[in-house]
This record gives C-alpha cells, structure tokens and sequence, in this order.
C-alpha cells in the first residue's frame, strides 16, 4: 500500500486524498444515516396514527360506557312494564279504544332472541280501509306508548276501489327482559 502511494504523482496523491473521504463520507450517508433517518420518519408517523387511533379507542370507550348505562336503563323500564305485558294485547286494545278493530285483517306475532337475557316480541300487522287520520292516530298511541313499543316497518298502500283509504302493513316491536 505505502509502495502505491509512492508511485502515485503529487496530483493523484491530491486527488486520492479528496476523492477516499468524499466515499466513505458518501457510503456512511447512504448505508447508515439515510435509512436511520427513513426509520425515524416512519416510527414518528406510526406513533401519529397510534396517537389518533388511542383518541378513537377512547371516544369509543365512552360511548361504549354510555350505551350501557342506557342499555341498563332499558332494561330497568322494560321490567317496570305493567305485569303480564303483551305487545299482542296492546295492540288491539290500541285499535279498540280507536275504534279500528274490526279493520284488522291480521296479526303475526314473532319473537326473535336480542342476546342472552333480552328477547324482541314483534307482531306485523294489517290493516284495511283506513283513512289516513285514523292511521296517524294509530301510530302515535303505538309509539308514544309507556310500553316502549317502536315501529320498525310501515307500508302503507291506497285501495284501488276508494283512493282516500289505506291499507296498512306495520311491524310494531318490543323489547322484554327474560
């Protein structure tokens, strides 16, 4: 190695001093410091994501604890209910005290498990030759009901034979705690 720069002239001797620093320099940046800083770069961004998505997490805890007090709460006002609660039973003293009853060309009772301790009770019913006044009434005593009671589906069709009647179709529903 001392022989080889010994040969070399004055000017390579220059040029090889200024040219060896300048590679090592270049290969240090290129294999050390461009990817420490590319790591930096992407552990920053996944520390923003994470930072967002622990904002989310805790929004969603909140909510969550929300929900549940409120599924509670439900479930405190569905065992309240008045004793033997049907939502069967509810729905034609409804049409009863409407005077509607004998509109009712059918009732199809259904039940459907929530989760382990809440049951769905819904009754699909329909309803023939009604004018529209008597179906808004009808549908504010079912959902302004203190049974809880919610209208999940409505169809309502004009008769061909008298356009100023309907014929309803509405899925009423309930929850019961078992």
């Amino acid at each position: 190695m001392v022989d080889l720069l010994r040969r070399l002239t004055g000017r390579e001797r220059v040029a090889l001093i200024i040219v060896v620093p300048l590679f090592i320099t270049a290969l240090i940046y290129t294999l050390i410091i461009v990817p420490a800083w590319e790591q930096k770069t992407r552990f920053n961004s996944m520390a923003q994501r994470k930072k967002v998505e622990l904002v989310t997490f805790r929004e969603l805890a909140v909510r969550y604890r929300d929900l549940e007090s409120s599924m509670s709460g439900m479930e405190t006002n569905i065992k309240r209910r008045t004793g033997s609660f049907s939502i069967l039973g509810m729905l034609e003293r409804e049409a009863r005290e409407l005077g509607i009853q004998d509109r009712i060309a059918s009732m199809k009772p259904m039940n459907s498990q929530v989760d382990q301790k809440i049951r769905e009770s819904s009754v699909e019913i329909r309803l023939e030759k009604l004018d529209l006044n008597r179906t808004v009434e009808f549908l504010k005593k079912i959902e302004g009901s203190k049974d809880l009671v919610i209208i999940k589906r409505l169809r309502m069709k004009s008769r061909f034979d008298d356009p100023k009647l309907l014929d309803v179709t509405l899925l009423a529903s309930t929850l019961e705690v078992q």
